[in-house]
């Protein structure tokens, strides 16, 4: 199992809509090439992690890279491991909103510090959850 770690700033003019048509796609896309994986989207931040085939995740990183709506992708970490640790889950984020706004980074903060960290690509992925979290205290309005 090959596992990869990013992330990238969104573009100023994201929309719940364009969070809503990545979400949609990203499940065809991944459900197709056997991916899964965790997408956080947090104060114009995405972090996310991919697991499945090396060259599955490797051409979808690749894709990724070039998708309009983010830029500054940065590769955080990737390497081989036994089993997949989002096994249950496709791709997936929290649509926000500013009622549940304390209670999603609440969540997000336990699941950073509480999650197995079995491998350098699930640590990097939950330390920039954390820090994401963490640095930037303004909550995400939607319009």
């Amino acid at each position: 199992m090959y596992q990869l770690t990013y992330r990238s700033k969104a573009i100023s003019t994201l929309q719940v809509e364009d969070l809503d048509n990545i979400l949609i796609k990203a499940n065809e896309v991944n459900k197709i090439n056997d991916i899964t994986g965790c997408l956080i989207f947090l104060n114009g931040a995405f972090v996310q992690i991919l697991e499945g085939g090396q060259k599955e995740v490797n051409t979808l990183f690749e894709k990724i890279k070039l998708d309009s709506r983010h830029h500054s992708v940065e590769l955080l970490w990737e390497n081989q491991y036994d089993k997949r640790h989002f096994s249950d889950w496709n791709m997936t984020y929290y649509r926000p909103n500013e009622s549940a706004h304390t209670e999603y980074v609440n969540n997000l903060l336990l699941l950073s510090q509480f999650s197995e960290k079995f491998s350098g690509t699930l640590l990097r992925f939950w330390t920039s959850v954390g820090k994401l979290l963490n640095d930037d205290p303004n909550p995400i309005t939607t319009r």
